[in-house]
This record gives C-alpha cells, structure tokens and sequence, in this order.
C-alpha cells in the first residue's frame, strides 16, 4: 500500500514538474509584437452594412485617433492569438509546387489604419500599408518574415507578385471573365516585409507564414487594436460610444486588453498544470500519512519484541536503524516504480507540451528529492518513537 501510494505520488509530482515547466517555456516565447498597452475589441458588420464596410472603419479609425493619449489605431480581420488557424494557398506568380508535395497554407488578413505601429510589429523591408491602400486600385500587400524566407530565401520578396485565390475586391466582381483574368485581377504586389507574429498560438510552429492585404479586399469581422498611453481598460467605454458613434447598427463585443488575451490563450496549459499541482500536492501528503501511518502501527503491535530487544541489550540506535530501514526499503521501491511511471507518463503528454523532454532529469531529481524528504519525515517519527519503548512497561504489558 505505502508503495503504491509513493509511486503515484512520485508520478503526479513529476507530471505536474513537466506541465509547470512546459507552462513556463510557453510564457517565455516572443509573440512577435508588444503586448503592453494596447486595447483591443470585435466589430461584427452585418451583410446590411457590407457596402459601406471600408468607410465605416475608415470613420471609427479617424474619432479613435482624435482622442488624447492615443498613440496609434488600425484594424484587422482576424486578431493574433484568436485561436483561429484557418489558411489560404496563397501562391508567388507562376509557382508550382514540387511533385509529391501539396501547397503551403498561410494565414491571410486584410489591415487597415496604423495597424502594425499599434501592435509594434516590426518593418524589415519596405513600406507598411497606409490607410489610404483601402481605396486605391493598385493592389499590393506586405507578408511577413516567415512567408518571405519560405519563397525568397535569398531575401529578394519586394517586387514579387502573390496569387490570393478568391479576393477579387469590392470594386471588380470578377464572375463572368475568362480564368486568366481572373487569376489576373487576384495578383498582390508585394511592398513590404515585417516581423513573425505568433498568429493562432504561443506555441504555433514557425514557418506558417502570413499575407496582409489592404483591408478592401477581405471580408469578416473586424478586430480593432489601439495603442494607448494610458491603461487600456479605462478606454474600453470611450471606445464603445466611439463605435456607435461610427455607426448605431454596428456590434461591438470582446473588449480587453492584449495581454489578457494572451493569458486567455494559456489558460488551457495553465489549468491543466494547476490541477496536476493540486492532485500531486494531495498525493504527497496522502503518502506521507500513509508511510507514518503503517510505521508507527508497525511500532506499536512490535511493543513487545522491543522490549524483550532492550532488555537483552539492544541498543536503541539498532531499533531506530531497523524501523528506519523498513521505509527507506518502501521508499526505494516505490521511488523505482515512481520513474518507471513518471518515464510512461512523459511519453503520454508530449501532445501537450512544449520544449519539455520524456526524460526532464532536473525534474525527475527534484521530485525525488521532494519525496524523499517527506518520506523520511514521515519514517523518523515512528522510528524515534521505537527507540523510546520503556522496556519494563513492554514486559509488563
């Protein structure tokens, strides 16, 4: 029983160890951009609404923008860390895919206003797009280092033209033209480069690349993302009536800030470890009660042998050293046992960790340790009580 109970404790405490410090490696991967001060919330634009789409952003951006303590404000179709990983094949002109090889899927968002000033998404070639891409004709649009290195490892992406199937925009609807003008009338040119941005997750793989298209040319919702001097939440109810002000028929939900999005986006690794911590802390004092439980009621039905021991001329450092042996023995056994499970437990989680080996030995270590001390806690007691057996008392009895 004592060694069942040390090894599933040793298991829980290791799992909890191993989902702790996966916790702790995904808080520690960069976003791509500055989460701090920065207010961010979701325009739900009815099909009503669909024809005036661009102005009415166009005019929300401009009242957000007259604001004091406003430092920059744009828009997007899809916020980072929504948890949405929906791709497009979006293709550079004229390419083909390897044989046996099917096209890469990359995220596709349509921006507008100082989008990427707001979120401190950092430029490392050409231009951003300006607000004022959302009406022109040229078609052009800015991908993301991740995109870039995947098609141009040389670094030559600006000037390069992009095929983005199924936008053709609001002012050439495109049913009715023959394919080549239609693969014509979707081509992007390609005027600037920026920083990765972890798009659907902390712990999103990189290479999934992402293409930014003026805001006319992709539908959706809209995400509005405000960099503010002061703290974001106190502009949460400016920014509502700025949004009805835009427009009275225009919904608006899910309001906050980035960084509590970013701690919205962990919560499935940080309960999970939270609970594990939990079940492992019980675990661990269930196994201390239980191995000075069965100790010290070893200690009392051996009363007798004890007495008769001392009065032979035992020692009492002998019958310390003899109870204190029984639950090293229980210890060590359950400690094995406790390793070969924690080893099984390590293989079952790698779907849900991040960065964390099988076999984490600091981990491993440090739960070892951890139950060794409170085991022998637990040992010590009973054993010094042994000790402590007045021998005429344990013949009298």
């Amino acid at each position: 029983f004592i060694v069942a109970q040390i090894a599933l404790a040793f298991v829980l405490l290791a799992g909890a160890a191993l989902l702790g410090l996966s916790l702790k490696k995904v808080m520690a991967v960069s976003p791509g951009f500055r989460a701090d001060q920065i207010l961010t919330g979701e325009c739900t634009i009815s099909w009503q609404l669909e024809p005036d789409r661009v102005g009415i952003v166009d005019r929300l951006l401009e009242s957000i923008r007259q604001q004091p303590g406003i430092a920059a404000a744009g828009t997007i179709t899809n916020i980072p860390l929504s948890g949405d990983n929906g791709k497009t094949a979006i293709t550079p002109k004229g390419y083909v895919a390897p044989p046996g090889q099917s096209l890469h899927g990359h995220y596709s968002y349509g921006v507008n206003g100082d989008y990427f000033s707001a979120l401190g998404i950092p430029l490392r070639e050409g231009r951003f797009l300006p607000s004022t891409d959302s009406h022109r004709s040229e078609r052009v649009c800015v991908v993301d280092e991740d995109f870039a290195r995947h098609y141009w490892p040389k670094g030559d992406a600006l000037g390069q033209q992009l095929f983005h199937p199924g936008v053709t925009g609001r002012d050439q609807p495109w049913s009715g033209y023959r394919k080549s003008e239609v693969e014509e009338g979707n081509l992007f040119t390609i005027v600037g480069v920026v920083g990765t941005v972890k798009q659907a997750e902390l712990t999103e793989a990189q290479g999934q690349g992402a293409v930014y298209l003026p805001f006319l040319y992709r539908d959706g919702n809209v995400f509005v993302v405000i960099r503010t001097s002061q703290r974001p939440e106190a502009f949460a109810e400016t920014l509502r009536k700025l949004v009805r002000a835009a427009d009275p028929d225009l919904a608006f939900d899910h309001v906050r800030s980035m960084e509590t999005r970013i701690e919205e986006s962990l919560i499935a690794r940080r309960s999970p470890a939270l609970l594990a911590g939990i079940f492992a802390g019980v675990a661990l004092l269930l196994a201390a009660i239980g191995t000075y439980g069965v100790l010290s009621y070893a200690v009392a039905q051996r009363r007798r042998e004890i007495g008769i021991r001392m009065a032979l001329g035992a020692q009492r450092e002998q019958i310390g050293r003899q109870f204190l042996g029984i639950g090293l023995r229980l210890l060590a056994l359950g400690t094995v046992l406790g390793l070969i499970g924690a080893w099984l437990t390590g293989r079952a989680m790698q779907s849900v960790l991040f960065d964390v080996p099988t076999l984490h030995l600091a981990t491993l270590f440090s739960t070892a340790l951890v139950m060794s001390v409170v085991s022998l806690v637990a040992c010590l007691i009973p054993a010094r009580r042994a000790t402590r057996v007045d021998p005429m008392i344990a013949l009298r009895a």
